[in-house]
C-alpha cells in the first residue's frame, strides 16, 4: 500500500481506499441496491436521504473502495472517542468485484484512518451475515475474535442469523474490572468467549443483592417524536436519571412512557425489519423492572416489533436477573466494551425475538455453532420448560 499526497491510499495502483465525498452519494446508494436488491436494512442505505444525512455527519465514516471513478466496495464505521471503541458494519463489493478481499482492505483502511487521526481504538466490533462463511471466514482471518450470536436479527429477502465478533487492540482487556462473580445464566457465555480470548476464569455468583419492587406498571404509551426523544433523553442523561443508556451507536426514535412520567423507555426502531434496541430508561424504582419489561415487549410487540435487543453491565447482576425473568436472553459477551476512567467494562447483549427461530439457512463458522447451541437451550428452558416438564409427568 502505498500513500499519495492527497493521503488517498493506493492499492497496486489500481484500487484507491478512500473516505467517502457527498458526490458519490449517488453511486453508494446504487450500490446498495443492486447487491440487495433493496432490501437491505439498515436506513442509512435504502434510503437516499438519510444516507446524505450520514456521510455529512461527522460521527459516521464511510470508506469506498474506487476502480475508474467507479464505487465498488463501502463500509460503514462508527466511533465512540470517549470509550475508545468502533464498529465496522455493512461492507458490500460490487458483485463482479468480489473475490478481491475489497471489504478487508476496507477495514484495514478504518483501522489506520483512525490512528492517523489520533483516535486509537481498543475495540473495534463487526456483526457478520451468517448465511454463506465469507464474511465469517474473512472476520477471523483478520483477528476478531467471535462472542456471540443474534438469532433472526434482521430481514432481508429472509430473517437472518448475524455473528459478533471483535478485535482487540493495545491493552484493552488488561484493563478489565473483574472484581465480581457471574450471573449463572452468563457463566457459560463467558466461558464460551474464554474458549476464543485469553481471559482468567471466573465464578458463578450465587448469591448478590437482590433488590425488587412489587408496584404495578402503569399503563404506557407510546411517542414517535424522533427529536423531541433525542433532546429529552440527553436532558435526563445529564441530570443523572437515565439507566441502561450506554448504548453508543444507536439514537432513540420511539418513547414509551407512563402519563406521568414516572417511567420512560428509550429506544431505536428500525422500521425497515422492525429490529428494535433499548436506548436508556428512566424507572420508577417502586415498579417491578420484571413487570415494566413484559410490558414493554408486549407494547413493542403490538406495534410489528419482531426483536428487540438489551446490553447490560455484566456486574449488575441484580438488572440482569429482572431481565431474564422477563424472557431477555444472553446471546453476546463483550469484554472490555466501555471504559470509565481507568478500567473497562463488560456488557452482556440480551435479546427477545417474537418470530418463529428459523435456521435453515446458517452457514456457520468457528464457536458460532456452540453460541447458537447455547443460545437455544436457554430458548428452551425459558419457552418450552413447563411444557416439557407436564409431559414427563
Amino acid at each position: 500500500i502505498a500513500v499519495c499526497d492527497a493521503g488517498w491510499y493506493l492499492l497496486d495502483m489500481d484500487y484507491t481506499l478512500r473516505e467517502a465525498k457527498i458526490t458519490d452519494l449517488i453511486d453508494i446508494y446504487k450500490l446498495y441496491k443492486k447487491a440487495y436488491g433493496g432490501t437491505y436494512p439498515d436506513p442509512i442505505f435504502s434510503d437516499i436521504n438519510t444516507l446524505e444525512e450520514s456521510i455529512s455527519d461527522p460521527k459516521m465514516y464511510i470508506f469506498v473502495a474506487e476502480v475508474s471513478d467507479l464505487i465498488v466496495g463501502s463500509v460503514l464505521f462508527l466511533f465512540d472517542e470517549e470509550s475508545e471503541i468502533g464498529k465496522a458494519s455493512a461492507g458490500v463489493v460490487e458483485p463482479k468485484f468480489r473475490g478481491n478481499n475489497l471489504t478487508q482492505k476496507l477495514i484495514r483502511f478504518g483501522i489506520e484512518f483512525f490512528e492517523t487521526k489520533g483516535k486509537g481504538l481498543s475495540v473495534l466490533y463487526v456483526t457478520t451475515r451468517t448465511v454463506h462463511k465469507a464474511a465469517q471466514v474473512l472476520t477471523q482471518s483478520m483477528g476478531f475474535k467471535q462472542l456471540g450470536i443474534f438469532p433472526n436479527v434482521h430481514k432481508t429477502n429472509e430473517y437472518e442469523t448475524h455473528a459478533l465478533a471483535a478485535l482487540y487492540f493495545k491493552d484493552a482487556n488488561a484493563k478489565r474490572y473483574i472484581n465480581f462473580e457471574q450471573h449463572p445464566y452468563v457463566l457459560p457465555l463467558y466461558n464460551l468467549v474464554r474458549e476464543n480470548i485469553a481471559l482468567p476464569e471466573m465464578k458463578e455468583a450465587t448469591i448478590w443483592e437482590k433488590k425488587d419492587f412489587y408496584g404495578e406498571v402503569p399503563k404506557l404509551e407510546v411517542i414517535e417524536a424522533e427529536r423531541f426523544i433525542q433532546k429529552r433523553m440527553k436532558m435526563l442523561k445529564e441530570k443523572e436519571e437515565i439507566s441502561l443508556a450506554f448504548v453508543p451507536f444507536h439514537s432513540p426514535n420511539l418513547l414509551i412512557t407512563s402519563a406521568e412520567q414516572n417511567i420512560e423507555v428509550y429506544a431505536y426502531v428500525n422500521e425497515m425489519d422492525k429490529h428494535c434496541v433499548i436506548t436508556g430508561c428512566k424507572i420508577d424504582r417502586e415498579v417491578s423492572f420484571t413487570d415494566l419489561f413484559l410490558s414493554v415487549s408486549q407494547t413493542l410487540r403490538d406495534r410489528g416489533i419482531r426483536y428487540i435487543e438489551v446490553i447490560l453491565r455484566a456486574n449488575r447482576l441484580n438488572i440482569i436477573d429482572k431481565i431474564i425473568k422477563a424472557k431477555y436472553l444472553p446471546c453476546a459477551y463483550v469484554p472490555s466494551f466501555q471504559k470509565q476512567e481507568d478500567r473497562r467494562y463488560d456488557y452482556v447483549v440480551f435479546s427477545r425475538s417474537f418470530e418463529i427461530l428459523d435456521f435453515n439457512n446458517l452457514e456457520l463458522t468457528g464457536a458460532s455453532q456452540s453460541y447458537l447451541d447455547y443460545y437455544i437451550q436457554l430458548w428452551e428452558e425459558t419457552f418450552l420448560g413447563s411444557y416439557f416438564k407436564k409431559r414427563s409427568l
